[in-house]
């Protein structure tokens, strides 16, 4: 998994690196500011996708003595670095848009320019679906952040497309009108990547409704008289869990601590749980 996770970031960088070379040369030779805006915003992305693929190499390291959870948090971390890029891009695209609005020279590109614009969009809405898949398939946070961002990208590939359709057929302002618009898009983008890493990195948890399915799980477990407490964090797409459960005050340790073992084997085997720590409190109101 953690090898098809880091072939959708090689991937994602090496055609960062093309797309980059390609529309700073072709918004040089077409006299098209918005296509070079976006190739600087692809070396941007560059950047983010190598982030990206650092954090899926450092999340499989095992855990050690100052990372007991382990290291799947590095993810959160390359979210937060992709969503930070794409917000200071989504900031310079919005300047440059809106110094093009305020110019009273501006004149439309090579309408040949048109085409390498629709084709990036292409290419960014492949690479959009391929890696979302594998995000999905390998369960990396920090891949689906970054496929997000791919469709950011195909988002603005086209509103740069769209702007040089408008000068073409004598709406200038239609250029930088379309670059504003896709600067919102990306910024919203960024802002739901960054919250989502901040509230892992945070120490954030699963919603209520996972809980409850935690909790009713353990309830299950014989031997278990309740659930006193269950918290559980956030560590990439997986959860840690601790849990306090409820047994007969009568029960001896070996029997508690078998009880212990069932809870924890029983939490383990689902989806999407990564460690699980287990407390025994006898319940002395069952007497």
């Amino acid at each position: 998994m953690a090898e098809t996770g880091r072939k959708g970031a090689w991937l994602s960088i090496g055609v960062y690196c093309l797309l980059t070379a390609a529309k700073l040369t072709v918004g040089w030779l077409a006299g098209s500011q918005a296509i070079a805006a976006d190739g600087v915003n692809n070396a941007t992305d560059v950047l983010g996708s190598v982030a990206v693929l650092l954090g899926l190499i450092i999340a499989q390291r095992p855990a050690d003595e100052e990372h007991r959870y382990g290291h799947a948090r590095a993810e959160g971390v390359a979210s937060l670095v992709v969503a930070t890029i794409m917000g200071l891009a989504s900031l310079e695209v919005a300047r440059s848009a809106f110094l093009s609005l305020l110019s009273t020279d501006r004149a439309a590109p090579e309408g040949w320019s048109l085409w390498v614009a629709l084709g990036s969009a292409a290419v960014l809405l492949a690479i959009y679906a391929y890696n979302l898949r594998l995000a999905r398939r390998c369960g990396s946070s920090a891949l689906e952040s970054a496929a997000y961002d791919h469709l950011s990208d195909a988002l603005i590939s086209l509103g740069t497309a769209a702007g040089v359709a408008g000068s073409g057929l004598g709406w200038y302002w239609a250029d930088p009108v379309a670059g504003l618009a896709v600067a919102a898009l990306v910024a919203r983008t960024a802002w739901s990547v960054g919250r989502e890493a901040a509230h892992m990195l945070m120490d954030g948890g699963p919603d209520q409704e996972r809980i409850a399915a935690l909790e009713g799980v353990v309830s299950g477990v014989e031997g278990v008289c309740g659930v006193q407490d269950l918290r559980a964090r956030l560590l990439g797409n997986r959860v840690a869990v601790d849990v306090t459960v409820l047994v007969p005050q009568h029960m001896s340790v070996v029997e508690a601590h078998a009880v212990a073992d069932r809870v924890e084997h029983a939490l383990t085997r689902l989806a999407g749980v990564h460690t699980v720590q287990v407390h025994v409190e006898p319940d002395v109101k069952a007497g």
